[in-house]
């Protein structure tokens, strides 16, 4: 229902920010639930029913809920209630009366708590969509979620017991994301808002949009009707984010028994068990299906799925470059290890070289030493640059037989005189996460039936295809023409000879070499090429804002 116009703030005088009609900004629909324990119980209300309806006692037993009647059918005990829909209520988005039904339940409402706090005491989580669960005897945290054993987010290795503490949190019903206004939209018969923290404001009976606040003046009116949307923030987002830091040391690699650890690194990768005294991390088991020994498997998992070893963001990046001691590049990468930038900010990096090398110590006080290829002879490719392709097939061979980009969801080739931001490289790889893809960066001649291709600048490639590469790398080694071609040119054709797909992302790679590199576009995730120490870190400052 539609508030009283005589409700709607006098045109004549505009309120101060902080006294703009707040009637709903306490609206209460993140406890519209029966279930929090009362610090005070009215001995003759038995509260509602075991479907949560009031509407027969008239009463609420928790301390401080009221019973609020939806129709002559349907009453909710809640702390507060706006007449309109109830963004809470999964049932139907029929409007609320809000008539009150019977008196106050005596007494303080209890506090829920927030995600990362201790729920053991309160029983409850003030989160949307969330569950206490209990990791030991004396701490539990409201989570969407819970799997016993480890938690690779956690701060330490101990396991969970996930044992349930109290009721789920509501969560958003279904049909607020189809229902409910959306941005500028007319909320004016919807009465509810989608986005978090919004409420229905009406200029007039007929026209009104969603925002955080509004101030009443001459033209704008401000009558709120409906709920204030809360915060849906916790209840809708993926519960996939960095892990600890104990995962890197202490969970097992591909094959390895991590019936101890109940943990691995691999993307994917789950602990199974074989029998009584052997797991291992692989990405499925197989229960029918025979070892060459004879033995089957249980299957058993044990702990939780691994999404790999995301330590400073997600989705997670393995970074490395090839370099030459003896040049330029050397001091180039020296910087970036003491700036922790770069590669050197990605997930998980290594540095190749042909001569035995030690850039210096990480921030994290690990050495920095370079891993040995061959040395090969490049010579000029059909293009007239450098036909490195043999020189890069050795160093591909050197990053699939170390086995580390197995445990990140991409795995980038970068230049040492690129200067790269891993954290908007991220928002680009999102949307194509879990895809058996790579990414072309320039399309310097749209015409060209050699383009879009990959600048080899900057090389994205995400874990399945490097899985594929690996599985079919000798074929492209034996069957196709690449010894005039550059180490870019050579990896396009190759990934699309053994049927990796294909993402165009020309904002992924600023180059001078393409199109050009403005380090101040806050859309382009990566610049090339700055060969010096000062051009390099004026780039680095112009795109960081440092």
């Amino acid at each position: 229902t539609t508030p009283a116009p005589t409700t709607t703030p006098a045109p004549t005088t505009t309120p101060a920010p902080t006294t703009t009609p707040t009637p709903t900004t306490t609206t209460p629909l993140l406890a519209t639930t029966t279930t929090e324990a009362p610090t005070t119980t009215a001995p003759s209300c038995p509260g509602p029913d075991a479907n949560g309806n009031c509407l027969r006692s008239a009463c609420c037993s928790a301390a401080g809920y009221q019973c609020f009647a939806k129709d002559d059918y349907w009453a909710e005990c809640m702390l507060e209630c706006a007449p309109g829909p109830n963004l809470l209520d999964g049932s139907s988005a029929a409007p609320w009366s809000c008539k009150k039904i019977g008196a106050r339940a005596p007494g303080k409402a209890k506090q829920c708590s927030a995600v990362g706090s201790n729920c053991l005491q309160t029983e409850c989580c003030s989160e949307l969509g969330m569950q206490c669960f209990r990791k030991n005897s004396t701490f539990g945290t409201c989570k969407p979620a819970c799997e016993p054993g480890v938690d690779m987010t956690d701060d330490d290795w101990q396991p969970w017991s996930c044992q349930l503490v109290g009721p789920r949190s509501k969560s958003p019903a279904s049909w607020v994301a189809t229902k409910c206004a959306h941005g500028e939209d007319n909320c004016a018969q919807a009465h509810c808002c989608a986005e978090s923290n919004r409420q229905c404001y009406l200029q007039n009976p007929y026209y009104g949009q969603c925002k955080e606040t509004c101030v009443p003046n001459e033209w704008t009116k401000c009558t709120p009707v409906g709920p204030r949307t809360p915060n849906l923030t916790p209840a809708l987002q993926s519960s996939v984010k960095t892990v600890g830091k104990w995962v890197e040391s202490r969970c097992s690699d591909l094959w390895d028994n991590c019936m101890e650890t109940q943990c691995c690194h691999e993307v994917g990768a789950q602990c199974y068990v074989k029998n009584a005294g052997y797991a291992t991390c692989k990405p499925s088991c197989n229960s029918t299906a025979e070892d060459d020994d004879g033995s089957t498997w249980t299957c058993k998992a044990l702990g939780p799925r691994s999404w790999g070893l995301a330590m400073k963001g997600f989705p997670s990046l393995y970074c490395f470059s090839l370099y030459m001691p003896e040049r330029y590049e050397k001091p180039l990468l020296k910087s970036m290890l003491e700036m922790d930038a770069g590669i050197f900010a990605c997930d998980g990096y290594d540095v190749f070289a042909a001569l035995n090398d030690t850039l210096g110590i990480s921030k994290d006080g690990v050495s920095v030493e370079a891993i040995l290829i061959p040395k090969i002879r490049v010579g000029i490719s059909q293009d007239g640059t450098a036909a490195n392709a043999k020189l890069f097939m050795a160093v591909w061979d050197k990053v699939i037989a170390t086995g580390r980009f197995r445990y990140y969801d991409w795995t980038l080739k970068v230049d040492p005189d690129a200067v790269l931001l891993p954290w908007r490289v991220r928002e680009h790889l999102l949307p194509h996460l879990g895809e058996k893809v790579y990414y072309v960066n320039c399309n310097k001649f749209p015409g060209s039936p050699n383009f879009p291709m990959m600048y080899g600048a900057v090389e994205v490639f995400s874990q399945s295809a490097m899985l594929s590469y690996a599985k079919g790398s000798w074929k492209c080694g034996t069957q196709l023409p690449w010894k005039k071609w550059g180490e870019d040119y050579y990896m396009t054709h190759c990934m699309d000879f053994i049927g990796v797909g294909r993402v165009a992302d020309f904002a992924l790679l600023g180059d001078n070499m393409c199109v050009g590199a403005n380090c101040g576009d806050a859309g382009v995730s990566s610049f090339h090429p700055f060969k010096t120490l000062d051009s390099w870190r004026k780039c680095w400052t112009t795109a960081t804002q440092r």
